[in-house]
């Protein structure tokens, strides 16, 4: 099925500082086509990255399923393409998933039925999964001679640790919700009904926390594992710092002062959720 402006190969769809990219190839389980690669998701990390208005990123996919990965039949090599117009394109495609890993706002994958491949690897370019008991998971790269690539190669083994990465590698073996969650990549489970439900919820509510503090915390998070622990002291004062000055900070701890109700309480805003 191809795409039309009817039927189009994804969704971006933004409301109330939201931003939901749903894949909508639900009779291919959402592979990841030519067309999205060129022009959906840079179309996205464009958008959250410029769009102000835009607080939290929400990554989903339509039909029961988040995505089984590349589109196989992009690698039969019969498209006249060089070996060296692939590698552009893999190297493009990983300079996107660079932005897109590091954009300054929370993004939370909402994960149901399959996340193969590629679909596991854009999973886990978002800072927080929700998933369903049916969510399935696989490096199925090895099964056809191919290594894990779209950035999970750095993604995977800052999240469960680099034997568990290379394990899973080699044998390209699937694994459910259960040992998903025992290795650590869940952050929570909800039915599939009301997984994307939940997940908007927990990315506006996100949204009412501060902006400027989440992405300096984000960026110190992720290049926590590649430096010293004098690198690390720096970039938290000179982080600290920042924040210090800003209003919401201001505003924060004249209403603690005060003995006013917050400004941003998560365990307050969980009760009413």
């Amino acid at each position: 099925m191809n795409a039309s402006p009817q039927n189009p190969e994804a969704v971006l769809e933004v409301k109330d500082g939201v931003a939901v990219f749903t894949l909508n190839r639900p009779e291919k389980m959402n592979a990841i086509s030519q067309g999205i690669f060129d022009k959906d998701l840079p179309q996205l990390v464009d958008r959250v990255e410029k769009d102000q208005e835009i607080r939290a990123l929400v990554i989903t996919g339509a039909g029961g399923n988040f995505c089984s990965g590349a589109d196989v039949t992009r690698m039969q090599g019969k498209d006249g393409k060089p070996a060296t117009s692939r590698s552009s394109g893999l190297r493009n495609t990983l300079g996107l998933l660079y932005r897109l890993i590091n954009l300054p706002k929370p993004t939370i994958a909402a994960v149901d039925g399959i996340a193969f491949g590629g679909g596991f690897s854009l999973a886990m370019t978002a800072d927080i999964m929700l998933a369903t008991p049916r969510a399935r998971f696989c490096l199925v790269f090895g099964r056809i001679g191919l290594i894990p690539d779209m950035a999970i190669a750095y993604t995977l083994p800052r999240a469960i640790g680099t034997r568990r990465a290379k394990e899973l590698a080699y044998t390209g073996r699937s694994f459910g919700i259960e040992e998903a969650t025992a290795l650590g990549l869940i952050n929570q489970i909800c039915s599939p009904e009301e997984l994307l439900d939940r997940s908007i919820w927990m990315a506006r509510n996100l949204a009412k926390g501060s902006g400027e503090a989440q992405a300096l915390a984000k960026s110190l998070f992720d290049r926590s594992l590649g430096s010293t622990q004098a690198e690390m002291t720096d970039a938290e004062c000179a982080a600290q710092e920042a924040m210090r000055n800003t209003d919401f900070h201001h505003e924060a701890v004249r209403r603690f002062l005060a003995k006013e109700k917050r400004l941003y309480d998560w365990d307050e805003i969980a009760k009413s959720g």
